[in-house]
């Protein structure tokens, strides 16, 4: 227990927020969407997907590159594929309670992945010694 007398989450706060988003999703995504949000929805449905599945991937890349140490290629690349899987019984689940699956919605869910884990494998952490070196002292600068 803390000084507040809360008991602290063994969980760190990425893993809470990736988990969160996934929940959110899963719900959103398995509820009927009344006709006047149809309606109302002024660009595709699909970009509603692909920010989704895109958001998902980024929360679960930040939350492995700040709790693992070496390679996360392999560990981002499984994920995807887990995501893509998903993505997939997203859709097939859907007919169960009134929405229509696409597979051009799964295409813009696996659009999402991709660009997330590309976008992440692009930007690994760096290693700890060259964050704490100084990014110039104005030594043989122009």
């Amino acid at each position: 227990m803390n000084g507040n007398g809360k008991a602290q989450s063994k969980r760190p706060r990425s893993w809470r927020l990736w988990v969160g988003c996934w929940a959110v999703l899963f719900v959103i995504m398995h509820i009927p969407i009344p006709a006047i949000a149809l309606r109302s929805v002024s660009f595709p449905d699909r970009v509603l997907h692909f920010i989704a599945y895109f958001v998902l991937t980024c929360l679960g890349a930040s939350h492995y590159r700040t709790t693992r140490s070496g390679s996360l290629t392999g560990v981002l690349m499984a994920w995807a594929l887990v995501y893509a899987g998903y993505a997939a019984l997203d859709e097939w689940l859907q007919q169960f309670v009134r929405r229509t699956p696409s597979l051009g919605d799964w295409l813009a869910d696996v659009s999402g992945i991709l660009v997330a884990t590309g976008i992440s494998l692009a930007i690994r952490r760096r290693p700890a010694d060259r964050l704490s070196e100084p990014a110039g002292d104005g030594e043989g600068s122009m």
